[in-house]
């Protein structure tokens, strides 16, 4: 609680104070009350201070970091050290590297703060590997730019650039081409550094032993279970883990250590037990069974934490487990729950910003709801002793495993539904057949061959043969799981109140002696989790028209809501390497907005930074009309959006000049461009700016309210749309081009009678958008802009003249400085606050 209140200590300085003493009263009336004494009473009220003041120290030594920044194409020298093991993916090598000093014009200086670096020795598309190899502790020097880290910012959305800020990122860089590092491995006697180097090292060699031996999918699998390395997985492999619950298997977790120290302790003490009778009457003179059983697993449990590359995250799991292990040993094996608060209490001393992580909290959230069931599953029953004949022993370890397999996955719904939009209801039954498998064989075999390789010195797996098909039959298992009717089932992110609530009653089932309090816990758990299953529309808003133009980065994204109920969508965004619009931005806002069909989805033009997020939208929403500009093209990720509609048989419709595309009660939505040619269908031939020039141009009249959307209409079109009526009624223009230059017309800007223009653009993007002479040109407007403000949203009433525009930076608590303190600006973080928890926006 200390650390969670001193987490908002900066944004309501005052309202944090006010629950310290509403604390200490709460506290003092619970001493007259004598469910706690004095003495406990003072240390509970120790114990919150102390976490908020250790949350206020540690943020205080994340001051310091003092890393130069270049917009521009200048680079620097960068000196630093690895201090995290190396990342590994197709064509290139990510690293964290504490940088030391830096070189700017031939002038040298000290700095201090943390560097994402991103290397790809190839050429853009190849795949190759480095010529040179980088491990933990091994100092570094690079010429690169270094930029601050940025995401997209949308109402509930991911913001990649604030995920690493809040992991100690301070800079990202991206460097190519081969011999662009210059590599210096720490020296003999830099005893942590050189262990830490060593032991990347073996990684990389069990890794490139995975490489030359095994095929994909079973390659990306291995890497992801054994290594850590989860970048080798294919994005539909990934994805059908995902839908069956079963994610947490394909990365290094608290499951894989816990299942390899169950195995290996019930092994060992199986064994153990059946020796000949003198032999384990001398061995239980010095040890037990049991404690024999730890002494082995725990050195098996450790040595996959440092093959897996040691992450803060597999950490975390070995403290539960050597705590757990440690309880075994000394007789109170089922004192789980204590053992688990005392590892979150190491946890979070060694990182408060811990308690924020989605892997601290699946991790602690699952296991407690796990100890919490058996507690009341054994206080319900009134039994406790293992039954000794094999059928009844099987059925009652089965009984076991079921409940806990039901309390995992109910424990975490609320988290996998907030993060990832998703309730992994076929986990339920997935998991009870995975799980045995990665546990009692993928593993175990996985670690075995690793120790092989590494003590022979091989360069390939043994019987590699054996790992390929017991991974491409775990593949298949889960990708026929994934095929389940209505396996996949998003869902809208659940607030953070009803998150809480659902925790509360949670509890109170399971703790409460009291009948009535249990049913009507149980009856608010199912509610919620009926009425997350639901996540209806946002069927109690006021405003009846709603746009929403999304940050998607450097492209274009606009979602359209109908008062009738029909939804839209312009364009998709991009999609890259790694990151998808489509299924990082656009997909998470429509679910979170109880979204699951679309209406009409509208590509403006075959452009990658419009249409390349459609693809995985297609394939993942119910789409009724699909409308482009009618030009093909060649690209790869035009091909997969044609791809795309043929799987979901989708017909392309063309729109053509002044076709009336939808019409609903007072909306209409027109399309103004591509012009029409003499035989009545769109030009097909193209070149240079002719392809923006097509784009489509739609106008939405909904009432008395007009959305002029410019895709990349450049001069050409904007000349002949001119004088066009829908032009000049406009009330809400989308500027075009993302503001480039090129699409600068003065007099058909001095034409718009609009009052509020919106330019979509990306966040320090190479081409300059918005250039500043096209927003001086629409200075007489309110102009709000994507990179900046993050998602436009526009909300109004058909029938009234007034509208709504929301901009999704201001609903970001903004940290309050102390010496300026104003209760106004922390009475605005309240309700920013309010919005975050309530309504989830």
């Amino acid at each position: 609680m200390g650390l969670l209140l001193g987490s908002y200590f900066f944004f309501l300085p005052l309202t944090v104070m006010v629950l310290l003493i509403s604390v200490a009263g709460a506290l003092s009336w619970y001493e007259r009350k004598a469910p706690v004494s004095g003495k406990q009473g003072f240390i509970l009220y120790a114990c919150v201070l102390f976490g908020v003041g250790y949350w206020l120290l540690d943020a205080g030594t994340n001051h310091g970091v003092d890393l130069p920044f270049h917009d521009g194409r200048r680079e620097m020298t960068i000196s630093g050290v690895v201090t995290a093991p190396v990342e590994h993916s197709p064509g290139r090598m990510t690293m964290i590297v504490a940088v030391e000093s830096v070189v700017q014009d031939t002038a040298s200086r000290q700095v201090r703060g943390n560097l994402r670096l991103t290397w790809r020795p190839c050429k853009v598309g190849n795949e190759c590997e480095p010529d040179t190899n980088v491990f933990r502790g091994d100092r570094i020097s690079v010429r690169a730019r270094m930029r601050q880290p940025f995401g997209t910012r949308n109402p509930g959305g991911f913001d990649y650039g604030a995920y690493l800020r809040d992991h100690g990122i301070h800079a990202v860089a991206t460097v190519r081409g081969p011999g662009r590092l210059q590599v210096q491995h720490p020296p003999v006697f830099a005893f942590s550094e050189r262990a830490w180097w060593q032991i990347d090292r073996w990684r990389n060699q069990v890794r490139q032993a995975a490489i030359s031996t095994l095929q994909q999918p079973a390659r990306g699998l291995f890497l992801g279970m054994i290594v850590g390395e989860q970048n080798d997985i294919s994005p539909d492999v990934r994805d059908d883990f995902m839908t069956t619950g079963t994610v947490h298997i394909i990365s290094i977790s608290g499951s894989h250590l816990g299942l390899l120290a169950f195995v290996s302790f019930l092994g060992v003490r199986g064994i153990t037990r059946r020796m000949p009778a003198r032999w384990l009457e001398k061995l239980s003179c010095v040890l037990t069974p049991k404690q024999l059983a730890v002494l082995v697993t725990i050195p098996m449990v450790v040595f996959y934490t440092l093959l897996s590359g040691a992450h803060v995250a597999t950490v975390r799991s070995l403290l539960m487990i050597l705590l757990y292990l440690f309880a075994v040993w000394i007789g109170h094996e089922r004192q789980i729950v204590i053992a688990l608060g005392i590892a979150a209490l190491g946890t979070t001393l060694a990182d408060p910003k811990a308690l924020y992580d989605l892997s601290f909290q699946l991790s602690y959230v699952s296991v407690l709801a796990i100890a919490l069931v058996f507690r009341w599953s054994k206080s319900d029953n009134g039994q406790d002793e293992i039954p000794q004949a094999v059928m009844v022993k099987l059925k009652h370890w089965g009984k076991q495993y079921a409940l806990m397999t039901l309390a995992a996955t109910v424990g975490t719904v609320p988290l996998v539904a907030y993060y990832f939009n998703q309730v992994a209801w076929l986990g339920l039954f997935a998991n009870a057949v995975v799980v045995p498998l990665v546990g009692l064989l993928v593993v175990p075999l996985g670690l075995g061959a690793s120790m092989i390789v590494l003590l022979g010195g091989l360069d390939h797996l043994p019987f590699g043969w054996v790992h390929q098909e017991i991974m491409n039959g775990l593949t298949s298992v889960v990708g026929m799981l994934a095929a389940i009717p209505g396996a996949e089932w998003h869902v809208a992110s659940p607030s953070i109140l009803t998150m809480a609530g659902f925790y509360l009653c949670f509890m109170v089932a399971l703790l409460s002696r009291k009948r009535v309090l249990q049913v009507m816990s149980v009856s608010v758990l199912l509610f919620c989790l009926l009425w997350w299953v639901w996540s209806p529309r946002h069927v109690f808003e006021d405003d009846a028209l709603r746009v929403t133009f999304l940050d998607v980065g450097q492209g274009d994204a606009t979602v359209i809501e109908l008062p009738g109920g029909d939804t839209i969508l312009v364009d998709g965004g991009a999609a890259y390497e790694r990151w998808d619009m489509g299924r990082m931005a656009v997909g998470p806002y429509l679910w979170d907005r109880g979204i699951r069909r679309l209406t009409h989805v509208i590509a403006t033009h075959p452009q990658l930074d419009h249409v390349g997020g459609l693809s995985w939208i297609i394939e993942n929403f119910e789409i009724d009309h699909y409308w482009s500009n009618g030009i093909r093209r060649t690209n790869r990720f035009y091909r997969q959006l044609r791809d795309a509609l043929e799987k979901n048989g989708l017909v392309e419709r063309i729109a053509r000049e002044g076709e009336e595309m939808i019409k609903e009660g007072p909306c209409r939505l027109i399309s103004l461009n591509p012009p029409l040619t003499e035989n009545g269908s769109t030009l097909h031939e193209f070149r240079g700016p002719d392809l923006n020039n097509l784009s489509v141009v739609l106008s939405l009249t909904c009432g008395q309210h007009s959305i002029l959307l410019t895709a990349d209409a450049e001069v050409e079109t904007l000349t002949r749309l001119i004088s066009h009526p829908l032009v000049r009624s406009a009330t809400v223009v989308k500027i075009p081009h993302h503001g480039a230059k090129s699409s600068l017309n003065r007099r058909w800007i001095q034409r718009l009678n609009a009052k509020t223009a919106v330019v979509s653009a990306g966040r320090r993007n190479r081409y300059g958008h918005p250039a500043q002479d096209v927003l001086q040109a629409y200075d007489h407007m309110n102009v709000y802009r994507t990179d900046s403000d993050g998602a436009i949203v526009l909300s109004a009433n058909p029938d009234a003249g007034d509208s709504r525009i929301r901009r999704t930076r201001d609903r970001q608590p903004i940290p309050l400085e102390l010496s300026n303190y104003s209760p106004g600006r922390e009475w605005e973080n309240v309700f920013r606050f309010w919005n975050i928890w309530v309504r989830n926006t």
